[in-house]
């Protein structure tokens, strides 16, 4: 009986022992726990902080450089618009060179006029020579056109430029390197009233044109003609 009690007063004061060693194992545990999360929350915080200040001034680099670049645009762009605008009028007379030496195509309103032999018999008093189109026909219903303000003309698509020469080649009228025969289509740009006001003046070239019985059909104004550029001429 002594024997058992001594065993159970044994076993108790051990496992008094062990509850006292795993409870102060326990809170050295959680001490040390502690002690190293804490300082792990404290750190973050603050090195977040200083990577958000360095984006921060990063992206106020990047800002400072954009306006940066964006100045140095503005001025090119400025000095682009001045160098532009003290071109323009060496550009005008470039463009204004090029559509009068034939060298570039152009559109634009005119006016159409179509002349023609006379087919048939030929009515008495007119001469049968004249009742066909010449080159001087030609010649003249062209220069009529450009005394009248024509910025481009051509005949039967052939454009006429300052060397163009209008000449009669047997049955046929050469313009440029051009062999035509009639009709004789002569299309023109520029102002449509005035370009037909010249044409259609008493006793000018149609008129001429009609009391030698040649056939005139126009001149027809055209809101938009295109014509191309003159055989061999080249745009600098």
């Amino acid at each position: 009986m002594m024997q058992r009690v001594g065993t159970a007063a044994l076993l108790t004061l051990v496992g008094v022992v062990l509850g006292f060693m795993l409870t102060v194992q326990m809170r050295t545990t959680g001490e040390a726990n502690r002690a190293s999360v804490t300082p792990l929350r404290l750190e973050e915080p603050a090195r977040l902080s200083q990577a958000l200040s360095a984006v921060r001034r990063a992206n106020a680099d990047l800002e400072a450089r954009i306006r940066d670049l964006q100045g140095q645009i503005e001025g090119y762009e400025k000095s682009l618009n001045d160098e532009m605008e003290s071109v323009a009028p060496l550009r005008k007379q470039l463009e204004t060179c090029e559509i009068i030496s034939g060298a570039v195509p152009v559109h634009g309103p005119g006016v159409v006029v179509t002349i023609d032999d006379h087919h048939g018999p030929v009515p008495a008093g007119v001469d049968a020579r004249y009742a066909i189109v010449h080159d001087f026909d030609i010649r003249r219903v062209v220069n009529e056109l450009f005394a009248a303000g024509a910025e481009a003309v051509s005949v039967n698509g052939q454009r006429i430029a300052m060397r163009t020469g209008v000449v009669c080649i047997g049955p046929t009228i050469r313009v440029g390197g051009a062999r035509l025969v009639p009709p004789f289509t002569i299309e023109a740009i520029g102002d449509p009233g005035r370009l037909q006001e010249q044409l259609n003046r008493p006793g000018g070239i149609l008129d001429v044109l009609r009391s030698r019985s040649v056939s005139v059909t126009g001149p027809k104004a055209d809101a938009d003609l295109h014509l191309g550029s003159a055989a061999g001429a080249q745009s600098g």
